[in-house]
């Protein structure tokens, strides 16, 4: 299922993901669908899906920069 199998969240013991949709466990692995989403509504969340991979892909771009990945 794509919703909401890789909660987002801060506590590494209650969620996958970071705020940056970056795993806790893996720092170099982002997930950037709707595994971090744990409900949708009606519409399509292709939108989401993309904003989530631009913020992510900005972010991880970012600590790239400053060798933290």
């Amino acid at each position: 299922h794509e919703m909401g199998t890789a909660r987002m969240g801060r506590d590494p013991k209650t969620s996958m993901l970071n705020g940056h949709n970056q795993l806790h466990a893996v720092p170099n692995v982002f997930v950037t669908d709707g595994a971090c989403m744990t409900s949708s509504a009606c519409q399509n969340p292709s939108l989401t899906y993309m904003a989530l991979t631009a913020r992510a892909a900005h972010y991880a771009v970012d600590q790239l920069n400053k060798r933290n990945l």
